[in-house]
């Protein structure tokens, strides 16, 4: 009896279980941060994977958004992502699209630079980069695909790490006009080239061309690196600051810094974020929504405000439509002026709002409330 009871439990503890499981599979949905597609390159030679993620509000709008180009996708497309969501979010940057490359062909190293050490032995290997073949897939065939597809911008930022920072950096040498937002994780400075020159070196001659057009460059190294290179590394990046403390190209915004307890790869994360801050400095990304709720003329003050950074980064910046949490958006400065009984000036931000996000049903809403 004890071991007929003992197996009916087992019975319906298995059959809860079962169902559970097929409920939890019936509820089940994924979540997309974006799409993906293939794209054949003549220049590559191959077919590359592309991974998109618009902004939440993408449909909402009719502008143009900046894009980030993220090269080892399959690592930093997501951390990217994520990162610049949360810092558009908060007024730290536009609102862009992000633009992913992963190694699905296998090829990473192939694009890497030939680079030496003082002892003449080769980093990546000796032999063929086809770095330059990037830029041309860039400029040639992925953003043509691009802006056939997606309402992008002039503003273009391109990341790579390790072996695959080095179209970034052929692009801030020899294609300044390609990019001009430039963050390079895992970097090397002391390395040479095949011209003979450091990283360093070709970078701080890159620098002081005056007529390179506006741009800004991020380089990150974990000093966990440090440990495995030598003397001259770590020299490289004092070198390089003290001389840019000097004198520099005002045009060009730069950062060059060893992270602390940070290591190869596990840099990515404060590295991106810090390098996109040198692109979108706080200094120009403190938006004072407080001082246009207290204007006489909000709307007037706002527009005037992105109108200024616009003209700043050349291209079209425009103010967030709402946020997780903040006010400090259109819709935030239109409830707020409202709970202020200032009417007027909540109907002419309302007016605004519609000009930057006509398909946005909230605003809408808002507009027929007015009514």
């Amino acid at each position: 009896m004890n071991k007929i009871c003992f197996l009916l439990i087992i019975f319906l503890t298995v059959s809860c279980q079962s169902d559970l499981t097929n409920q939890t599979q019936e509820n089940k949905t994924k979540i997309e941060i974006g799409e993906r597609f293939s794209l054949t390159s003549k220049f590559l030679k191959e077919e590359r994977e592309i991974y998109i993620s618009v902004p939440s509000n993408y449909d909402n709008s009719v502008h143009s958004y900046p894009i980030i180009v993220v090269l080892d996708a399959e690592y930093l497309f997501e951390i990217t992502n994520a990162i610049t969501k949360i810092k558009a979010s908060r007024n730290e940057m536009p609102e862009s699209i992000v633009v992913g490359i992963p190694n699905n062909t296998g090829k990473r190293y192939d694009m890497a630079m030939e680079l030496s050490n003082t002892k003449g032995e080769y980093f990546f290997g000796k032999g063929h980069s086809n770095a330059k073949d990037y830029l041309k897939f860039f400029r040639k065939e992925l953003f043509p695909f691009l802006e056939k597809k997606y309402r992008i911008n002039s503003g273009k930022t391109i990341i790579g790490m390790s072996p695959t920072f080095s179209p970034v950096l052929e692009s801030f040498w020899n294609e300044p006009d390609l990019f001009d937002g430039y963050i390079i994780l895992a970097a090397e400075l002391s390395l040479k080239t095949i011209s003979g020159e450091t990283i360093a070196q070709k970078i701080r001659s890159s620098l002081r061309d005056s007529l390179r057009p506006k741009s800004a460059i991020y380089v990150g190294k974990a000093d966990d690196d440090l440990k495995r290179r030598p003397k001259e590394e770590a020299e490289a990046f004092i070198e390089l600051n003290e001389e840019l403390a000097l004198s520099s190209n005002p045009k060009v915004r730069h950062k060059f810094e060893v992270l602390e307890n940070e290591n190869h790869y596990g840099m990515s994360i404060t590295g991106i974020q810090n390098g996109l801050e040198t692109i979108y400095p706080k200094s120009e990304w403190n938006v004072p929504y407080r001082d246009f709720w207290s204007s006489e003329n909000p709307s007037k003050e706002i527009k005037m405000f992105y109108d200024e950074l616009s003209e700043s980064y050349g291209f079209n910046v425009v103010p967030l439509e709402s946020s997780f949490y903040s006010a400090q958006t259109l819709i935030g400065t239109i409830k707020r002026l409202e709970r202020q009984d200032r009417i007027k000036e909540s109907k002419e931000v309302l007016s605004l709002a519609l000009e930057y996000y006509p398909n946005s049903e909230e605003i809408r809403e808002l507009r027929e409330k007015y009514k």
